[in-house]
Parts: C-alpha cells; sequence; structure tokens
C-alpha cells in the first residue's frame, strides 16, 4: 500500500529548516542595515566634495577672480547635518593643493572623511 502526502518527520523537519532560515535572517538584518546606512553616507559625503571640489574651481580657477583663500568652512545646504572644512596651499604658481574634511554629526556622534585635490588658477 503506497502512502501519499508528508510524514510527520517530514513536516518537523521542513519547520525546523525554516525556523533556522528566519532565525539566520533576524541575526544578519541588523548588520546588513549599517552597512547600507555607512554606504549612503559614504556617498552622500562624496557628492559633497565633489561638489565642493567643483565650487573651488569655479569661483577661483580664473585668474581674473578673486584671491585663493587659505581656509574655508561651512555647512552644507541640502544635507545640515554635514559640515566641512576645506585648507587651501598653493605649491607652485597657481598650482593650489585643497585638502578636505568633511563631518557628519549626529546623536552626539562625529564621523569625518577626507578628501585631497588640486586645481590649477588659469
Amino acid at each position: 500500500m503506497k502512502h501519499k502526502g508528508l510524514t510527520f518527520i517530514s513536516v518537523l523537519i521542513a519547520f525546523f529548516i525554516l525556523a533556522v532560515g528566519i532565525l539566520y535572517l533576524v541575526r544578519v538584518y541588523p548588520v546588513i542595515d549599517k552597512l547600507s546606512f555607512r554606504s549612503r553616507s559614504y556617498i552622500i559625503t562624496s557628492q559633497i566634495a565633489d561638489k565642493l571640489f567643483t565650487l573651488l574651481e569655479e569661483v577661483y580657477g580664473s585668474s581674473d577672480g578673486p584671491p585663493v583663500p587659505s581656509f574655508l568652512s561651512g555647512t552644507d545646504e541640502k544635507e545640515p547635518l554635514y559640515s566641512y572644512s576645506i585648507n587651501i596651499g598653493q605649491e607652485k604658481e597657481g598650482l593650489y593643493r585643497v585638502e578636505m574634511e568633511i563631518i557628519r554629526k549626529e546623536e552626539g556622534r562625529s564621523e569625518s572623511e577626507y578628501f585631497s585635490g588640486s586645481f590649477r588658477r588659469r
């Protein structure tokens, strides 16, 4: 006589495998969420740095433009949790080195990202 269907043991094994999978997902979710937050923060920081480098080149890149300051600081308009400080030093005639620190402050903590580059005054 052939029996069709599932036995009690096979159902228990299936529930055990399902439970282990769900527990694994519950334990991994906070790690994935933290990595996602870090990634999102780094992308925003990189976009702010790129915007600031472009602005520096537009404003101070022209030889008939305003004098190049040695230090700038401020807060991003779109992302108020992010502030920046920029040190600018002249390496050669018309060539400037830019050291940028972008700081994210939230919940009593601050995280910094550093960027560097240069621009030429034409």
